[in-house]
């Protein structure tokens, strides 16, 4: 493959250890930072899953209904548990030596978009590959191991993507070949991959348009939509799905819902996840209005961009929406950096985007430069500031699993987990998956824990107080704030397990209450008296039984 016209291969591994020391400079501190949440999850599949072709022919769980369609990401996971088994030091390594290679990888590839659409200062493709190694955005994908996937899938996106330029520009069509097994790749690891034949189908609409060529070369493009057609088979006869993944069994959303998320996710892209709170407040009052203010104003932009014949804005920004269309259905979290992992693949076509735009007003190349520098500094501090985040959440999320053997109950005790903490400021902690980490790291004394869909919001500077205060009555129990604060999160009201439950005073807006209200069924009442289940809380900082 011909990826280095003017570079040695000596030069092109200088540069990527560069950029991994870069950042490791930037996001080092999460090098220690202990299992979260879904990184569990991914753990037990890992030890579970047996090797077999079984693995393609099944979701990531290996059953046949629902979840995700992910059979190599499966596979990357299970080859690091077997040769590391719970080190997580190596696995946040990995996400460093994923994120080093995905800075190089956009190096490349804005190196031959800038080269193929007439921008000559090599210059750009480094301001774009430091902008991606930097941004804030970046630091849930980067932190977490259960964000693998959008490291990885981009990885695979991005190779593909080049080798395509690389076909543009030389013609050689054995890259072209290369381009369709990374994107098989790329869809194996996560289906948000889908958007590639799309993207490139307008990049083509640009190259012809410049050439006033009047036939698209449908021959091999038509081979990108038999691999996402094939896909989309492949992933209906295995999982039952076309479209819908592990949290939604079906496609279903709303077109002003959809085109409104736009608004928070450039807002992320913009201020780097610090106003997103105050534009869902927007959107929960304004959205019809929201979504028609936005797409006049995209018509309007796009208008004026075709008629003026800025046609490289105009791929650019079409590529990022693109690329933001799988992800803008799911949605971020409404009040913390939750969810920003969504973005981190369409980032690059945001900063390609941007660099297109700046080249075009007259930004001279050490205007650029100095914008950098100041990016940079304040990149940094941002960075510092959300890592910090996620190494309270590393660490309460140890705390809790080391409180386990303070219980002193004994194996395959029935529990019923509510009011875990689900994040601490957006960094997840257990929401999801505390039995399978009991599992793991007490495989002779675990229990057996049916969790409740009700859970604590948490932060640095109550995550080890009191935040509810539990009373009894002849229904149940009442799990009240103690300050009156909003800390309790989830659904409103469900039975579940021989267990309803209710939030009150919920805040639909935020989707936060201040108090949990408990009430068994008789059978489960009866359980409840004998202790032959038991009720697990969080208090304090670590795992406790309601008495």
């Amino acid at each position: 493959m011909r990826l280095l016209d003017k570079f040695s291969h000596l030069r092109f591994f200088s540069l990527w250890l560069i950029f991994l020391l870069i950042s490791l400079l930037f996001f080092g501190q999460s090098l220690n930072n202990f299992f979260a949440s879904d990184d569990f999850h991914w753990l037990v599949i890992a030890r579970d899953t047996q090797w077999s072709w079984q693995i393609f022919f099944t979701n990531y769980e290996g059953g046949h209904v629902g979840g995700s369609y992910n059979p190599l990401l499966v596979i990357i996971f299970k080859l690091f548990y077997q040769l590391f088994s719970t080190n997580y030091f190596v696995y946040h390594l990995a996400s460093l030596l994923f994120h080093s290679i995905n800075g190089l990888l956009v190096y490349i590839l804005a190196n031959k978009i800038f080269d193929l659409t007439g921008i000559k200062n090599k210059g750009y493709s480094l301001v774009a590959a430091l902008l991606f190694l930097l941004y804030p955005i970046h630091v849930e994908a980067i932190a977490w191991i259960a964000a693998w996937p959008h490291l990885l899938v981009t990885i695979f996106y991005l190779l593909a993507l080049i080798n395509y330029f690389v076909f543009k520009d030389s013609g050689r069509k054995i890259t072209l070949l290369y381009s369709f097994i990374f994107f098989i790749l790329a869809l194996l690891i996560k289906e948000i991959a889908i958007s590639l034949p799309f993207l490139i189908l307008i990049w083509e609409v640009y190259f012809y348009s410049l050439k006033n060529n009047k036939r698209l070369p449908f021959y091999y493009l038509a081979f990108y939509f038999v691999i996402w057609l094939l896909f989309l088979a492949l992933r209906y006869l295995f999982i039952g799905l076309i479209f819908g993944y592990y949290g939604a069994s079906s496609l279903k959303f709303s077109l002003v819902n959809l085109v409104s998320n736009i608004l928070p996710f450039f807002g992320d892209f913009l201020t780097w996840g610090f106003l997103r709170n105050v534009l869902y407040r927007g959107l929960y009052q304004y959205a019809d209005l929201v979504a028609i203010v936005i797409m006049a104003g995209l018509a309007g932009y796009f208008f004026i961009l075709l008629t003026k014949k800025k046609y490289q804005q105009f791929v650019g920004l079409g590529s990022l929406f693109l690329m933001l269309a799988p992800v803008l259905i799911v949605g971020l979290h409404r009040t913390t950096f939750a969810g920003e992992r969504y973005l981190y693949l369409p980032s690059v076509f945001f900063i390609i985007w941007i660099l297109f735009l700046l080249q075009q007003i007259n930004w001279s190349f050490k205007a650029v430069s100095s914008a950098l520098v100041v990016f940079i500094l304040l990149s940094f501090s941002v960075v510092y500031y959300k890592i910090d985040i996620w190494n309270q959440a590393s660490d309460l999320s140890q705390q809790i699993v080391v409180s386990y053997s303070d219980l002193e109950i004994k194996s395959r005790q029935s529990l019923i987990s509510i009011a875990l903490p689900d994040n601490l400021s957006g960094a997840e902690v257990f929401r999801n998956n505390l039995q399978q980490a009991l599992e793991i790291y007490y495989p002779n004394n675990y229990p057996m824990i049916s969790s409740t869909q009700a859970y604590l919001e948490v932060n640095r500077d109550n995550k080890n107080n009191q935040l509810l205060k539990w009373r009894q009555d002849t229904l149940g129990w009442f799990g009240e704030s103690v300050d009156g604060s909003f800390v309790v999160t989830g659904i409103t009201s469900i039975a579940s397990g021989g267990l309803y439950w209710e939030l009150w005073n919920y805040n639909y807006q935020n989707y936060q209450a201040n108090l949990i209200r408990l009430m068994p069924e008789s059978d489960l009442k009866v359980e409840l008296e004998s202790g032959q289940t038991k009720i697990l809380i969080f208090d304090r900082g670590v795992l406790k039984i309601l008495p």
